[in-house]
C-alpha cells in the first residue's frame, strides 16, 4: 500500500484538534522520547496522543491508528553572551531561570503513515497534495501550544506576582517628618544602630532594621518592631538602598497583607521626606535580587557540596531530573524510591507489560501505574545517561506528566509550588496504593506494595496515675517523626558565643571584612532524639475510665514491628509565634547504622499490670464544647468563627497549636465556615473516636465516606483504611452496609535492624520554598542527585538531612 492510499484509508478518523484539547507532542506518553529525538515524536491525528517510533507502532497494531504527525526539533545555540541575565526568580518566564542551556528551536513536520509490522513512510504537510481533513488535522496539531505547556505553571519561588498593596492610595503621613539623608553612610537603625538591611516607614519616616530570621541572619527587626509600637497604622515601608526611578523594594506589615507589594505613589511618599525618586540610584540588593543570587550561587552549601570537585556520572540509576518548576521535591523522592528492589521490580523489571497493559479508554498521561512505571523505567535504565550528552535535549527527562498525574484532584501537588517532600512521599504512597489496588489484574502479582515497604506499628502505652491500671493501642505509622530537642545541642556556648559576635557586628559598619565567619549551629546528638521519642508523656484532663474522674494519665510509645524500609524525618520544621513556617538550622549527625530492636514492645498485659476497662464513656467520643480561650485567639487571627470552633472540637481542646494545625489543614474545604454539626442523638452506631476520622480523612478521604467506613466495619480504623481504597468512588453518607472487608495485609515484621540507604536534603528557610536534593548509596558508595545533575559524593551531609531511608539488615 502506498502512503497516497494509506491516508485515504485512514483519513475516515482523523480529527483536528480545537484550541482547548490537548494535543500530547512534547514527548512520548509511554517513555521519554521527545521532538529531539532522531525519529522524533509521533502524533495520533485520532486521539493526539504523542509517541515514539516504537509505541508510535504498537498503538498502530492495538488500536488501529495509521496516521501520525511527525514532530522533529534540532537545535541552535545561543551564545552566552546573548542570554538574558536571570532577574527573576521562576522557571521558564522571561527573566526567570531557564533550567537548561539556551538554544534556538528548529521545528520540521510531516505526515507519517504506519503500517502493522511494516514501520512508517512520511510526506510533507502540503496542503495541496493531502485531504483537506487531513491537511487541517496537522496544521491543528502544529499551532497546539501542547498539553504540557498548558498544564506548566511556570512560577517558582514567588507564585503570585506583586500586587498594590491597599494602604498606599490613603496611606496617612505624619506633619513635619524628619528629612532623610542622601548618605547611605547616616542610615542606621533607630531602634539597634545597625547598618544593614534598612527599611523606611513610608508613613513616620522611622529607619529600621528588616525581620530578624530565626538563625540570626537578616536584619535587626526594628522596622517591625516600630509598626507594631505604632498600634499597627503605618503598615507600608520601603528598603533604602533600593529606591531608583523605577520603583524599589515596598512591603506591607499589615495582618491582612504582610508581604512584598506595589506602592503606586512611591514617589509622593518619599517626596514627603524629602526623597527625589528621580535621583535615586540603587546601592543594596533587592530582596529578589538577594534570592537569585542565593539560588544561582546555592551550590555554596554543604549539603551540595560545592567545595568539592564532583565527577558527574552516567548510565542506570544514575539519571538526572530537569527542574520543570519546584520539581525537585519530585525529583528527590523518586530518586530514592526508585532504588528500592520492589519498586525496580514492579515498574522497570516489568515496566512494559505496565505500560502496555493500560486500558484504551484510559489516556495514558493519566494513568498513575503508567506515568509511574514510565519514570522508574528511565530513572533505572541509563537509557538517557550518557557522558557527553549533557547538553543534548534529546536526552532530558521532564517528569511533567508524572507530576500531573500524581497530583491530579490535589491542590498542592498539581500545582508547581514548592512542597514538603516527607508530605508528597505520603500522598505518592497512597497514591500508587490505590491504584496498585484497583489495577491489580494489570500488575500481575508484581505490584511493589509501597504501603506494606514503609506500614510499621507502634504500640501506645497508657497508664491511669490514679488506679495504675493499662492499657495498649496499637498505631500504623508510615515514617518515624523524631523531634529535635534544642536544649541537648552539645555546643550551647559555642552557639550563644557566635550569636553575640554576630550582634556586635551588626551594629557597625563591617564593609571592610574579608569574609563572613562561618555560621555556628546547634549540634544535636541523634540518640537524644531517641530517647525523646521513647520518653514517657503526661496527659493532662483526662477522663479516666477506670474512676470517671479528671486526672492525668503516662503514655509512652514503643516499636510493635519494623518495616522493611524506615523513613526517618528530622522534624526540623515548625510554625513560629507569628504562625510562620521556619526551620530550625541544627545539626543531627544521623548513624549509618540503626539498632532500634531495643525499642520494641508489645500488647500484652505484664505480669502484675491490671487492663484499664473500656466503659461505654470512653468507647464512645463526649460532646467537647470549645475552649473559650482557644476560641478567642483563634478568631483573633482573622480565622471564621464557625471554623476555630470545629477546630477546637476537632482537636479536643488541645492546645491553641494544634487547634491551628487543623484550621491551616481544613480552611479550604467547602463547609469550614459553616456552623458546627449539633451531637447527634439517638441510638449510636459503631463506636469511633475523632482521632481515627481525622487520620483516615488525612489519607484524602471526605468525612462522609471516612464514617461510612467505619460503620461498614465495626469502628475499625485500620479495616475501614482498608475497605475505602477498595471503595475509592463511594460518595458515603447513605446507611446501607458494606460487607466487612478482611483485615489488611501485614508487612513482614523483623529484627529493627537498620542501614542507612539514602537522604533528602533541604535547603531553605521552610518546606514552602527553597530546593532539594537527594544523597543515594550505591555499591558501597554515596551520589548526590541534584535535579539532572548527577555526581558522586565525596562528604555527604548525614547530619543536615530531612527525610533518611533505612533499610533493614534482613531485606
Amino acid at each position: 500500500m502506498s502512503i497516497e492510499e494509506a491516508v485515504k484509508a485512514g483519513m475516515k478518523s482523523v480529527k483536528t484538534p480545537k484550541e482547548f484539547d490537548k494535543v500530547y507532542k512534547d514527548e512520548c506518553m509511554l517513555c521519554f522520547t521527545n521532538p529531539f529525538d532522531k525519529d522524533g515524536v509521533f502524533v495520533s491525528l485520532r486521539t493526539w496522543y504523542g509517541y515514539c517510533a516504537r509505541h508510535a507502532q504498537a498503538c498502530c497494531e492495538k488500536s488501529g491508528d495509521s496516521l501520525f504527525l511527525q514532530v522533529k526539533y534540532t537545535k541552535k545555540d545561543i551564545p552566552a553572551s546573548e542570554q538574558p541575565e536571570v532577574t527573576k526568580m521562576a522557571i521558564g518566564v522571561e527573566g526567570g531561570f531557564s533550567g537548561t542551556a539556551q538554544y534556538e528551536v528548529l521545528k520540521a513536520y510531516a505526515l507519517a503513515a504506519f503500517k502493522p509490522g511494516a514501520g512508517y513512510e512520511t510526506t510533507l504537510v502540503d496542503q495541496q497534495a493531502l485531504p483537506m481533513v487531513c491537511y487541517e488535522a496537522c496544521e491543528g496539531v502544529k499551532k497546539s501550544a501542547g498539553a504540557s505547556f498548558k498544564e506548566e505553571v511556570s512560577a517558582w519561588e514567588d507564585v503570585d506576582a506583586e500586587t498594590d498593596s491597599k494602604y498606599a492610595a490613603t496611606l496617612p503621613q505624619v506633619e513635619n517628618p524628619p528629612k532623610i539623608s542622601p548618605n547611605p553612610a547616616d542610615w542606621k537603625c533607630e531602634l539597634t544602630g545597625a547598618r544593614e538591611s534598612l527599611w523606611l516607614n513610608l508613613s513616620t519616616g522611622y529607619i529600621g532594621g528588616g525581620r530578624k530570621y530565626h538563625d540570626g541572619t537578616g536584619g535587626s527587626g526594628g522596622a517591625l518592631v516600630h509598626f507594631e509600637e505604632t498600634g499597627k497604622k503605618y503598615p507600608l515601608v520601603v528598603k533604602l538602598g533600593t529606591i531608583t526611578p523605577n520603583g524599589a523594594d515596598v512591603y506591607s506589615y499589615a495582618d491582612d497583607e504582610n508581604r512584598s507589594c506595589k506602592d503606586p505613589k512611591l514617589a509622593e511618599h518619599l517626596s514627603h521626606f524629602g526623597i527625589d525618586i528621580m535621583k535615586q540610584e540603587k546601592t543594596v540588593k533587592t530582596t529578589v535580587e538577594l534570592s537569585v543570587e542565593l539560588n544561582k550561587f546555592h551550590d555554596s552549601s554543604r549539603i551540595l557540596e560545592a567545595h568539592k570537585e564532583l565527577a558527574p556520572v552516567f548510565g542506570p540509576g544514575f539519571q538526572g531530573l530537569v527542574n520543570i518548576g519546584n520539581s525537585c521535591y519530585i525529583a528527590s523522592v523518586m530518586q530514592m524510591l526508585a532504588t528500592l528492589p520492589e519498586v525496580r521490580s514492579a515498574y522497570f523489571e516489568h515496566g512494559d507489560a505496565v505500560v502496555s497493559s493500560c486500558p484504551q479508554d484510559q489516556n495514558p498521561a493519566d494513568d498513575t501505574l503508567t506515568q509511574l512505571a514510565k519514570l522508574v523505567t528511565v530513572l533505572c535504565s541509563g537509557d538517557f545517561s550518557r557522558a557527553g550528552e549533557a547538553d543534548n535535549p534529546a536526552h532530558h527527562v521532564r517528569p511533567q506528566m508524572f507530576r500531573a498525574a500524581v497530583g491530579r484532584g490535589h491542590a498542592e501537588f498539581s500545582s508547581s509550588r514548592q512542597q514538603d517532600a516527607r508530605e508528597y512521599l505520603e500522598h505518592l504512597v497512597e497514591k500508587v496504593t490505590r491504584a496498585e489496588k484497583a489495577g491489580a489484574a494489570r500488575l500481575a502479582g508484581s505490584a511493589a506494595g509501597l504501603d506494606t515497604l514503609f506500614t510499621f506499628e507502634t504500640v501506645q502505652r497508657l497508664e491511669c496515675d490514679a488506679t495504675k491500671k493499662v492499657a495498649y493501642k496499637t498505631v500504623t505509622e508510615r515514617d518515624l517523626g523524631l523531634k529535635v530537642p534544642m536544649e541537648a545541642a552539645i555546643n550551647i556556648e559555642a552557639v550563644s558565643a557566635y550569636a553575640e559576635r554576630k550582634a556586635k557586628r551588626a551594629k557597625k559598619d563591617h564593609s571592610d571584612e574579608k569574609e563572613p565567619e562561618t555560621p555556628v549551629i546547634p549540634i544535636v546528638p541523634f540518640d537524644s532524639m531517641l530517647e525523646r521519642f521513647a520518653a514517657k508523656g503526661t496527659i493532662t484532663d483526662w477522663i479516666s475510665p477506670a474512676t470517671g474522674t479528671k486526672g492525668t494519665a503516662t503514655t509512652e510509645t514503643r516499636f510493635k514491628t519494623f518495616p522493611k524500609y524506615l523513613a526517618v524525618i528530622v522534624q526540623r520544621y515548625y510554625w513560629n509565634e507569628k504562625w510562620e513556617p521556619t526551620k530550625l538550622e541544627v545539626a543531627v549527625k544521623m548513624p549509618e547504622c540503626l539498632d532500634l530492636e531495643g525499642l520494641r514492645g508489645g500488647t500484652d498485659l505484664k505480669p502484675g499490670e491490671q487492663p484499664l476497662p473500656e466503659s461505654a464513656a470512653a468507647s464512645k467520643p463526649a460532646e467537647v464544647t470549645p475552649d473559650e480561650e482557644i476560641l478567642a485567639q483563634l478568631a483573633s487571627m482573622g480565622f471564621d468563627l464557625n471554623g476555630c470552633k470545629k477546630a477546637c472540637v476537632a482537636v479536643k481542646n488541645a492546645s491553641v497549636d494544634s487547634a491551628m494545625e487543623w484550621v491551616l489543614a481544613h480552611m479550604g474545604d467547602a463547609d469550614f465556615a459553616e456552623p458546627p454539626a449539633a451531637p447527634s442523638g439517638g441510638e449510636a452506631g459503631p463506636a469511633y473516636s475523632a482521632d481515627d476520622v481525622a487520620m483516615l480523612t488525612g489519607l484524602g478521604f471526605t468525612e462522609k465516606q471516612v464514617e461510612k467506613a467505619l460503620k461498614n466495619t465495626g469502628g475499625s480504623a485500620e479495616r475501614a483504611a482498608d475497605w475505602l481504597f477498595s471503595h475509592p468512588d463511594e460518595a458515603g453518607g447513605d446507611e446501607q452496609a458494606a460487607p466487612v472487608v478482611a483485615e489488611p495485609a501485614r508487612a513482614a515484621d523483623g529484627p529493627g535492624m537498620y542501614a542507612l540507604q539514602g537522604f533528602v536534603s533541604h535547603i531553605g528557610k521552610n518546606t514552602g520554598s527553597g530546593h532539594y536534593v537527594a544523597h543515594l548509596k550505591k555499591d558501597g558508595e554515596w551520589y548526590i542527585y541534584n535535579d539532572e545533575k548527577v555526581a558522586k559524593s565525596q562528604d555527604p551531609p548525614f547530619d543536615l538531612a530531612y527525610i533518611y531511608l533505612y533499610k533493614r539488615n534482613d531485606v
